[in-house]
This record gives C-alpha cells, structure tokens and sequence, in this order.
C-alpha cells in the first residue's frame, strides 16, 4: 500500500483542507502517515503570514527529502500561491500547487507529466466556494467545518487576500448538509471555520449575513454545540451578541482581532474600527455574556510603531477583560503597503515587544481562569484520557480545558463539572451532582 504524510502549517482553515486531503487519499487506497514516517510522497501545507512560515515551509521539505531521499516532495498552498516562482527554486521539490490546486492532489496524480510542474492558478478570479464534504471529521470529539474562504478587506500587512483570493460562501444548504452527516457520526459540538468569517453571504445575490445563518443553525435540535471561529469587531453587532446571549448551543468563546491599541498604528493598519470601538465591543460582550472567554491578535512591531504607541497597546490590553492574546512579531510581505512604509522596527525591539506582551497574555490567561474556580460548566468529554494525569479531559464552552475523574462510560459525552482549581495549561474540576 502506497503511503502519503502531510505537515499543516498556519490556521484552522489549512488544517482542515489537509483533513480533505487525507480523506482523499484515503479513498483512494492509499495510507496516511505521520510526517516523520517512510512515505511515498510528503505534502507540506504551507502557510504565508510571516517569514517564519515561508522558513518552516522549507525545512519541512528539507526533513521530508532526508527521511525518504526517493520519496516525491509537495509544496502547496498559500506560500507558493503568493511566491510561486520563489518554491519552484527550493531544492527538492517536486510539485508546486497554488491553494484551488491543492484539495485536488489525489486526482492530479493520475496524470503522469505532474512531476516537475508548477501549477498555480489566478485565484483572485475565482468566484465560487469550493464544496469539499469532510468524509470523516477532524478532532477527538468536534469537527470543523468550512464555510467561508478568501477575504475582500486589504489590511496594510496582509498577504492573505493574495493567498487566498476574495471572499467566497459555502451555501446554506451544503453547510447544514455537512452538519447533518457529522451529527450522524456521532459529534458534539463543530466549529465553523473560515479566513474572514464575518463576511459569510455578502458574496451571494441577494446577500446574506453571518447572523441569519447562525439562526438556521440554531434551530438543529441534534447538535450540542457550535463554536465560532476569529470574527472582526466590526461584524459583531448587537444582533449577535443578543444571539449568543440567548443560545444554549453557541459557546462564550471569541477571538477578536485588535492587532494594536493604538490609534495611529490602527489606522496605518488600515483596520475598520477604532480602539475606543473595540474596548466598547469587548466590555459590552463582557457585561452581556457571563464568563466569555475573548481573544485576541496583536502584532508586535509594525512600521512606524513608536514606544509610545507600544505602550498604548500594552496599557489597553491589561485593562480589557480579554482571556488571551495571540501575538505576531511583524513581518514583511512582499507586495502589500506595509512591506514599503518608512521607519521599518528594528528586529531586536520587535522581539522584546513580542515577550513583554507575551507575559501579559500568560497573566491574563491565569486571571481569567481564576474567576471560574467554584463555578459549573459543561465539558464534552474527549475520547482519550490524559496521558501525564491518567484523567478524563475535555473542554467547557468557554475554551478552557479541564480534567476530571469519571469511568470511560462519560467519554464523548456532555457533562456538568465543577472548577476545583487552575493552572497554567487548564483547570481540575469534579463531576458536578
């Protein structure tokens, strides 16, 4: 039996089109391996947000060459959709495919002239979603699903719009659908991915909106949960907020991109709201929706960005009662206006930026778990145990993961615990009577 490994780089989205992918090759005949097995072929899903990606890209395909020096090399996705000349050059290539190409490698290997080529194609001409059903979902005891892809906003710093092409909906009826075949597999909760979330059925004529489809979806009795993936602040009105205020089935759990907390860097970054905006969005969902966890995105580094604006940042971050921070050094990416702005941040500060609100995001994260000690929540069980603690684990609608005692009878079950004590990786809780 032939064997193909796969190494995802990057977001959620990417880490569901090499799920499709491994489906694929599955039906096919063929055996999925871990990345550091003996392979026939090794598929490197790429990432391009930063430098780093692009870096690790490379080693993959390095490891990948060194592991099986007969094997055949697959550069695809985002890094080579944005530099596809650049990957044609990496040493030990075999294939270059863009992101419309890649869902597609288990076919295109049928043609025997594919070796060698690079195969990348305009996709800011592409004007339809994709369909890929999953045929059998990701995860231990959730699945996601595709809804959206592309994103039709330019943020300053962004590559993403040219990896990805402009946004792009699944329909109503092919998303509740795939919902429908992955309640009959047995999952709890699903989360809905996409590269611009927010912007779901504005592509349609006559439009949609986000908040009309999480309506539909509200009404599927058979589903426990659902889990949104990152939203822009602008998108989240108060309609939603009432929607997730009133849900049984929606989780309190968002990621909200800031990206800085400073004015002048807001608008370089050419982002849709203001701070003053976000801090208002973010106390409201707070006040309005007990114990939410609320993430968000800062980068560390931006052209221009003074001490002074650091500060800013910093300063607004520690009051917000957000649960985590994500944080990029920024990046230059070649071909988008922030790569030629004036007054480029040193590497050696943009690192010392990034660990300062490193730590900040660790306290954060720790503050917030405190408040939820005594409190009950409901976890779904995951059908593994820990293997450090020996313990049951799953996670609560608010995204803080907890391990608890209970028989292997719970597994891939709803259940009420409560919060005993934190730490840093998550919580202890006791089944709740």
């Amino acid at each position: 039996m032939k064997k193909v490994a796969i190494q995802t780089l990057g977001c959620r989205t990417n880490q569901l089109e090499s799920s499709i992918i491994a489906d694929k090759f599955n039906i096919c005949g063929w055996q999925v391996v871990k990345f550091s097995d003996i392979a026939d072929i090794y598929i490197i899903n790429t990432c391009a947000v930063t430098g780093k990606s692009d870096a690790s890209s490379r080693y993959f395909a390095r490891k990948a060459k060194k592991t099986n020096p007969d094997a055949k090399i697959i550069l695809a996705g985002c890094y080579p959709q944005t530099a596809p000349e650049e990957t044609a050059k990496i040493d030990g290539v075999d294939l270059i495919l863009g992101n419309i190409e890649k869902l597609d490698i288990p076919e295109l290997l049928s043609r025997e002239d594919i070796w060698g080529g690079v195969y990348v194609s305009d996709i800011m001409r592409e004007e339809q979603f994709r369909d890929k059903t999953v045929t059998s979902a990701s995860g231990r005891v959730r699945a996601n699903i595709k809804i959206q892809d592309g994103c039709s906003h330019r943020c300053s710093y962004c590559i993403i719009p040219y990896a990805r092409g402009k946004s792009r909906s699944s329909k109503l009826s092919d998303i509740i659908n795939q919902i429908r075949g992955i309640i009959d597999k047995g999952f709890n909760e699903i989360v809905l991915t996409g590269i611009h979330l927010g912007q779901w059925g504005l592509d349609f004529n006559p439009k949609n909106s986000l908040i009309n489809l999480l309506k539909e979806l509200e009404a599927i009795k058979e589903l426990k949960r659902y889990r949104l993936s990152s939203l822009d602040p602008s998108e989240i009105t108060d309609e939603l907020i009432e929607l997730l205020a009133n849900s049984d089935k929606f989780c309190r759990h968002l990621h909200i991109s800031l990206q800085s907390g400073n004015a002048e860097v807001l608008k370089a970054m050419r982002r849709r709201y203001t701070v003053e905006e976000y801090s208002e969005l973010i106390n409201k969902l707070v006040e309005k929706i007990p114990f939410i966890n609320i993430g968000s995105d800062i980068i560390a580094g931006f052209p221009g960005e003074t001490d002074e604006h650091f500060e800013d940042t910093y300063k607004n971050l520690k009051t917000l009662p957000i649960g985590y921070i994500h944080v990029f050094t920024y990046s230059k990416r070649k071909g988008v206006p922030a790569a030629s702005m004036p007054e480029q941040v040193d590497e050696k500060i943009k690192k010392q930026r990034n660990a300062k609100l490193t730590e900040l995001t660790a306290e954060k994260n720790m503050e917030f778990r405190k408040k939820l000690v005594g409190q009950e929540f409901e976890i779904i069980v995951e059908n593994s145990r820990c293997r450090k603690t020996g313990l049951l684990k799953g996670m609560t609608d608010n995204f803080i993961p907890v391990l608890v005692e209970g028989s292997d009878k719970l597994k891939n079950q709803p259940v009420k615990i409560k919060i005993t004590s934190v730490v840093k990786e998550g919580a202890f809780g006791i089944l709740a009577i």
